[in-house]
């Protein structure tokens, strides 16, 4: 099965500590670095992270079944499956602690689901003919937007309304579409194929306009999250096969992103005030974590000791959400503030 949208397979373990490491750049920081880790967790991967500071994810068992998990802003931390669930991956939480995310079944393949704060889960697949359903994304309102695969493997995006009802969402002329965030204004960003093979960005606003996007020197776009702005963050793919970060603001300009020594970025999320997170290799095959601050100053993170480092969210409150690698090959995810 080939999507081209994957979920990154990070791997992981626990502890209750702190840890608190100085960031190398312009204007260096100081943060406290909260590691976490499901109970019987051999690997977690943090995936999402709610206004309230909760945070969603999935983790591995020392069998390498994968479960969800949900943790709150306190701390506290419980796995989640749906019902007959032979591998879960949760990939969304709102303000009022709806998770979503998909799920593998007996036979292989993929279902959406969604969990209410009161434990029940509801079960779906976007379309009839669905093979495949992957929920990726929520916003605060339970809006949830993925992919799902027709019966001839072809890509279709969708999103569900909170009242069960799916919009297929396919860019005109594409021969394949991905929608892979959803902001609190309803705008969808995602990536879609056209009829050479090469895949585009794309801003889908609230009543439904597609257009198409692609920083400058792209070859292949790859959106990751939009904000309540309209900011759109994700990486491309340059003629020499380079991958850049970048970040599109509302009126359409877009910035190149890469940090110093970098020789492949990968923006994650932007929070509401624009500070775009993500993570960045180097030439000897290091990963670091970073911010770039609105103001464009960029800011590398790494929990002590870690030698691979990912950030993969930040809430309008400026808490950021990662995984680190300080265990020889053992994943735990973190938590720190960068509020001002």
């Amino acid at each position: 099965m080939n999507f081209s949208v994957r979920v990154s397979i990070i791997r992981w373990t626990a502890s209750s500590a702190v840890f608190i490491g100085l960031c190398a750049a312009a204007g260096a920081q100081t943060f406290k670095y909260v590691p976490f880790v499901p109970a019987d967790a051999a690997q977690t991967v943090p995936t999402a992270i709610s206004s309230r500071g909760d945070v969603a994810g999935y983790y591995f068992d020392i069998k390498s079944v994968q479960h969800g998990f949900f943790r709150s802003a306190s701390g506290a931390i419980f796995s989640m499956d749906p019902p007959a669930s032979h591998g879960t991956i949760v990939t969304g939480i709102d303000p009022q602690g709806l998770i979503s995310g998909y799920y593998l079944d007996k036979a292989g393949s993929y279902h959406g689901f969604v969990r209410r704060s009161a434990g029940s889960f509801i079960s779906f697949d976007a379309a009839s003919n669905a093979t495949n359903t992957l929920a990726l994304a929520t916003n605060s309102t339970g809006n949830i937007v993925g992919l799902f695969l027709d019966a001839q493997d072809a890509e279709h995006g969708f999103l569900r309304a909170p009242d069960g009802t799916v919009t297929p969402l396919d860019v005109p002329g594409s021969t394949g579409t991905v929608a892979v965030s959803i902001s609190d204004a309803g705008q969808i960003t995602g990536n879609y194929t056209d009829s050479n093979g090469v895949q585009h960005g794309f801003l889908r606003g609230p009543k439904g306009l597609f257009r198409p996007f692609d920083p400058a020197g792209s070859v292949l776009t790859l959106p990751a999250a939009i904000n309540l702005s309209g900011q759109i963050v994700g990486s491309y793919f340059d003629t020499s096969n380079l991958q850049h970060g970048f970040l599109r603001d509302a009126d359409g300009t877009t910035v190149s992103i890469d940090p110093p020594s970098a020789t492949t970025t990968i923006l994650t999320s932007v929070s509401l005030d624009g500070v775009a997170v993500g993570y960045y290799q180097t030439g000897s095959s290091e990963q670091h974590g970073f911010l770039r601050k609105a103001d464009g100053t960029i800011v590398t993170c790494d929990p002590p000791g870690s030698t691979e480092t990912s950030i993969v969210g930040i809430n309008a409150s400026r808490i950021v959400l990662g995984s680190e690698n300080s265990h020889g090959g053992i994943f735990r995810g973190f938590v720190f503030s960068d509020a001002p």
